[in-house]
This record gives structure tokens, C-alpha cells and sequence, in this order.
């Protein structure tokens, strides 16, 4: 039923949708060695582009970094662009199992994109959280959609329910393994593409999820 509004509207958001890639720079992810800092404490990070940074130009600008300075720890990622929960659990699945203080698992983004299945979706993250060897896992919430100014109506409606839904699920699997939620992000402080976080955006971010495994 997330889908729904999509197909129904499939007349106008497809023609936007196919408007707003063309029209949409791509962006690469930022190069260097995906692990760093300091200190007796791991914070790993895995997912898609927004675990591996895609929308500044350093990965110290980018989400582990900033999350693990708050911290006091080191950091890691592992993560691909594009990926949806379930190739990142057949890519990165050993990764989550490797012991860590803090595992952040940002999946969603592209699950909701692609309008693929939300109960492939929360299997996939299921396994992530279940497979996970750390202390505390956080779980981001896929991005807030319906609040993203890039995102013509009724286009932003419509995958602002897909994206709803997804973060039902997400809740879901929080609260049944025990992990931490945290929202999705916003769209509010956005790199030139229009959708990924800035450095600004990745601060923010990090700060709400420190902020949470203080609490």
C-alpha cells in the first residue's frame, strides 16, 4: 500500500521524476582511506551514500568522522552508492559482524527510490541488526521525503509514503532487536544535488545521533 500513491500518480511523478534526474548533478563519493581517528573506541558506519559521504568533498566532513569526534573514537565505513538494505547486507553483512562500540546502519534512501518492497526492506535491515557485534547499534531512519524542497508535488508526496512506510518498518526492527532509532534526514542543509547532506547537514546528523546514545 506505501507504493500505492505512486502508481495511482504515475502519469505526473514519472515524467518529474525523469525530469529531475537529468537535471540533477551526480556527485562522487569522496576519496581517501575509510577509516580514522583516534582512540580506544570503534564507531563503524555501513550503508549507502550517506554512510560513505557522498555530498562533501573529505570523508572528515563526512557522517563517521564527524559522529566519532563527538565521541571520542575511531572510525570506519563500508558502503556503496546506490545500494539498496538488501545488497548492502549481501555486500557488507561481514563487516556489521566485526566487533565495534557503535554500528550506524543507514539504509532506505534508495529502497524508497526504487520503490522496491518494504518487507524485503525490513528483512534485510533485520539482518544487519541481528548480525551486529557491536555494544550499541543505531538505526537512521530513511529520509523524511515529504520535507525535501528538491522534490516537486506530487512527486514529494508520493515518495514521502513510500518513505513513511519504510521507516515504519525501521522502527519495527529497532524495537524488536533492541537498537537505537534515529529519523531519517530532512533535506534541510543539502550539498548541490539537492538530496545528499552537506557538511553541514552530516554535522547535524551526527549530532543527533550522539545526542540520542548519550540519552
Amino acid at each position: 500500500m506505501s507504493r500505492l500513491p505512486v502508481y495511482l500518480l504515475a502519469p505526473i511523478v514519472l515524467p518529474q521524476s525523469v525530469a529531475l534526474r537529468r537535471r540533477t548533478p551526480e556527485l562522487d563519493d569522496p576519496p581517501g582511506e575509510r577509516t580514522g581517528g583516534a582512540g580506544d573506541r570503534l564507531v563503524r558506519v555501513i550503508g549507502d551514500s550517506t554512510a560513505v559521504g557522498m555530498g562533501v568533498d573529505s570523508l572528515d566532513a563526512a557522517l563517521p568522522a564527524r559522529l566519532a569526534a563527538r565521541l571520542g573514537a575511531r572510525w570506519s565505513v563500508a558502503g556503496r552508492s546506490g545500494w539498496t538494505a538488501p545488497e548492502v547486507v549481501r555486500d557488507f553483512v561481514a563487516d556489521a559482524r566485526e566487533p565495534a562500540e557503535v554500528l550506524v546502519l543507514l539504509v532506505g534512501w534508495n529502497d524508497a527510490m526504487q520503490l522496491r518492497s518494504p518487507r524485503a526492506f525490513e528483512e534485510a535491515l533485520d539482518a544487519l541488526v541481528v548480525g551486529a557485534h557491536a555494544e550499541r547499534v543505531v538505526v537512521v531512519g530513511p529520509p523524511r521525503f515529504d520535507r525535501y524542497p528538491v522534490l516537486p508535488e506530487p512527486l514529494r508526496f508520493a515518495l514521502g509514503a513510500v518513505a513513511r512506510e519504510l521507516a515504519r518498518r525501521a522502527a519495527r526492527v529497532a524495537s524488536r532487536r533492541g537498537a537505537l532509532l534515529v529519523r531519517g534526514f530532512d533535506g534541510a542543509q543539502v550539498a548541490r544535488d539537492g538530496f545528499h547532506p552537506d557538511a553541514a547537514g552530516y554535522d547535524a546528523m551526527a549530532e543527533t545521533i550522539a545526542h540520542a546514545l548519550r540519552d
